[in-house]
């Protein structure tokens, strides 16, 4: 009893059937079944809904950190651009900066140190653009895109 369908094709539901009065006039109930099938996306909203949830992936991982050396190094947007200042700064790094990473110790930042870090951010910037994109193009192919698993294939972050 608890699914209607309204005169604009919206689906209702009602847990109680003394709300049926509040129900849209000409409101008619439907079958469980019926109701599953009108709240199922269509095969376009799943690929877009599954493709949203891939981007997300995406943005987390890029923000995960980078490894360089023995060292995580942070990537998210505001580190990435203390990264870019250090590269710029070049030889006039000041001499025992030190740097804080993931893991909360403290490394003496240098030129080439700054340098490899930036590298690494777009090296793993790169992969992670790939290994979202080959989830795209799966996605996009896949029988049932709304099952469809993104989960592996994604370059390691800080903690994995």
């Amino acid at each position: 009893m608890p699914y209607f369908k309204d005169t604009d094709g919206r689906l209702h539901f009602l847990d109680d059937a003394s709300f049926i009065h509040l129900l849209p006039e000409g409101s008619v109930e439907i079958t469980d079944a019926e109701a599953a099938q009108m709240h199922a996306p269509t095969a376009e909203q799943a690929k877009a809904h599954k493709w949203e949830a891939i981007k997300a992936e995406r943005d987390r991982r890029k923000a995960g950190g980078v490894k360089v050396g023995a060292k995580w190094f942070h990537s998210d947007d505001g580190s990435r651009i203390q990264q870019m200042g250090l590269v710029m700064m070049g030889a006039s790094i000041p001499a025992n900066l030190q740097w804080k990473t993931m893991d909360g110790t403290f490394i003496t930042m240098t030129q080439a140190l700054a340098s490899q870090v930036f590298q690494t951010v777009a090296a793993s910037d790169q992969a992670i653009f790939t290994a979202a994109e080959t989830h795209r193009v799966a996605k996009e192919a896949s029988a049932d895109p709304a099952s469809y698993n993104y989960s592996g294939g994604w370059p390691k972050i800080y903690g994995e």
